[in-house]
């Protein structure tokens, strides 16, 4: 028996309403999941993995509670800038890898998507991104080659 278009419509609202509800689980679960094993580390081998990477153990410690795409918005403004991040991440890596941890541990996440959603052009931007005098750095040096 075929399902009618009220049924089909019904099931329709329901997936609308469960699938971004499930998709937010996920992202949680396994956000914490790295968490988790991190915790389980002594101070000692923190220290050393922090040592690594070029961070204190306090800053790794923070970054370790956020979700892999906390720097999203960076790629994102990167882009909006003429920056390639891929090339970035390649030709001056420590510079890249500090600008993700700024943008992973700054408070204006929720502006920052509000503005490049709106108008990436709008320079407003350099008002309160922590990675600002890098990025127009980094796009003044790409102009000059």
């Amino acid at each position: 028996m075929e399902p009618d278009a009220s049924e089909a419509h019904d099931r329709s609202k329901i997936h609308d309403l469960i699938a971004p509800l499930a998709a937010w689980w996920r992202r949680q679960r396994f956000s914490q999941g790295p968490y988790d094993n991190f915790a389980a580390l002594g101070s000692e081998e923190i220290a050393r993995i922090a040592q690594d990477v070029g961070l204190s153990s306090s800053e790794l410690r923070s970054l370790s509670g956020y979700c892999a795409d906390a720097a999203d918005l960076l790629d994102r403004r990167l882009a909006a800038v003429g920056l390639d991040p891929k090339e970035l991440a390649h030709a001056v890596p420590a510079e890249m890898r500090d600008m993700e941890r700024l943008c992973t541990l700054c408070q204006s996440k929720g502006r920052c998507a509000r503005d490049l959603g709106a108008d990436p052009d709008d320079p407003v931007w350099r008002q309160y991104c922590p990675n600002e005098a890098t990025i127009m750095q980094l796009s003044v040096g790409r102009s000059a080659r």
